[in-house]
């Protein structure tokens, strides 16, 4: 079906995302009127910032697990040569 609407669309193809390559927004017709430069950058900023927000559950995990892995290999190494240290010193 085919409707005689007109609509303001923008589509972003460099969405920032490794999960989507391409965002169509339809502008709302009240903010159709804004300049084609503000449009852009509230499409743009909203989509390079959607995977902070909308990574899945299951990756988010991971990725903590991750951090919390490195930081505590960090603090080990960390307490290793202050005890290694330590014992030269004393």
């Amino acid at each position: 079906m085919v409707k005689g609407v007109s609509k303001t669309v923008i589509v972003v193809n460099d969405t920032g995302s490794r999960y989507f390559e391409k965002i169509v927004f339809y502008v709302t017709p009240e903010y159709g009127t804004l300049n084609a430069k503000q449009l852009k950058k509230a499409a743009s900023d909203f989509s390079f910032h959607y995977n902070e927000h909308f990574e899945p559950k299951s990756l988010r995990g991971r990725i903590k697990r991750k951090k919390r892995l490195k930081w505590a290999v960090v603090i080990a190494g960390l307490l290793l040569v202050a005890a290694v240290a330590l014992v030269i010193l004393l």
